[in-house]
């Protein structure tokens, strides 16, 4: 449990904070939900996505998919803070009620569709026992599943698993979210020689979702408020879903292209949030406020007066409590309209 007294720093004190207006009558935290910038599912195109390279598609009628990833973001906090640090306010939110085994459910679910809507247009997808017994197959690195990372600079948590007879492999290109480094290279030069190999296009998918949409005031110098918000519910993260694609003559090198989610995109509810925790100073701040507004230091000179803060704080917990029906339909309608979008840029690129 944090105390009072681990928390005040010195720093401007509640006056220098009240005249910013930081510590106004409203309290310290003012509701905010995300900005209505999200794309929603229904409204998802092609527009939403980078798609480059896409000629690289139509190399080859023969399909190879030899990992397919689902990520969910399990942990997730935003801060703020104003006054140069004398108005702080953090959030943190954590996915409850999901494991791997309803992670590796639904990922089966999701690349079923996958492989029936490459079916429908035309393509052959390569057999699992085909690509198993090549031997550029044998040179591609596996990588723990299930793969959980806290990316670089990325407040959220996220975990990656596939369908439980796939394994997980990952490349230098899934950066921020991969355990290779940008000078890993050797799962790119497997794949290349698993196209050559096999005369075929391999297709490596990842759909990752977020179970919160945060927002936040920043970190100000001057101005005296901060505040941060929580919209709960489901959605496909930009940048970390995408559909990476290769395609080699020979081993030594090859071509490739992307189609990246570069919006976020609002699926739907997937359960309830509910406010765990809180620890704040506001009445602390509420009782030096009234003080101040009733003259009382000046009028009664000799009155004890209250301690006066000198920082504002207000730190809260969240859980996000899905419903497996409600998640499991959420994550399908959501990988099903991605999908859409990379058969879509597969169709436009059909081999001659």
């Amino acid at each position: 449990m944090i105390d009072r007294r681990g928390l005040i720093k010195q720093g401007l004190g509640a006056a220098g904070v009240l005249a910013a207006g930081g510590l106004a009558a409203g309290g310290l935290v003012k509701p905010a939900l995300a900005r209505d910038t999200m794309v929603p599912l229904t409204g998802m195109g092609p527009g939403n996505f980078n798609i480059s390279m896409t000629k690289v598609l139509a190399r080859s009628a023969r399909i190879v998919i030899p990992s397919y990833r689902f990520g969910m973001v399990l942990r997730s906090g935003i801060g703020a803070s104003g006054g140069s640090g004398t108005t702080t306010t953090d959030l943190v939110a954590d996915l409850v009620g999901m494991d791997v085994a309803m992670m590796r459910g639904i990922a089966h679910r999701m690349f079923s569709d996958f492989v029936e809507r490459l079916r429908a247009t035309g393509r052959t997808v390569v057999g699992w026992d085909e690509i198993a017994g090549a031997a550029a197959y044998k040179k591609l690195e596996e990588s723990r599943d299930p793969f959980v990372k806290k990316p670089f600079a990325d407040a959220r948590t996220i975990a990656l698993v596939t369908p439980e007879y796939l394994p997980l492999i990952m490349g230098h290109f899934d950066a921020p979210l991969s355990d290779k480094s940008p000078f890993s290279l050797g799962n790119l030069r497997a794949i290349n020689a698993l196209s050559a190999e096999l005369k075929a296009l391999v297709l490596v998918p990842r759909i990752v979702f977020d179970f919160a949409a945060l927002t936040g005031s920043g970190h100000r110098v001057y101005g005296g408020a901060a505040s941060v918000g929580i919209q709960p519910g489901l959605y496909l993260v930009p940048l970390l879903t995408d559909m990476m694609f290769f395609h080699a003559k020979i081993a030594l090198a090859g071509e490739g292209g992307m189609v990246k989610l570069e919006d976020r995109v609002a699926v739907g509810q997937a359960g309830t949030l509910v406010k765990t925790g809180s620890v704040n100073n506001r009445e602390e701040i509420e009782r030096w406020n009234s003080y101040v507004r009733s003259n009382a230091w000046w009028t009664q000179p000799n009155m004890a007066a209250p301690d006066r803060p000198s920082l504002g704080y207000d730190y809260s917990t969240y859980q996000y409590r899905v419903d497996p029906d409600q998640l499991t339909t959420a994550c399908l309608d959501g990988a099903r309209a991605a999908h859409g979008i990379f058969m879509g840029a597969i169709n436009a690129n059909r081999p001659a």
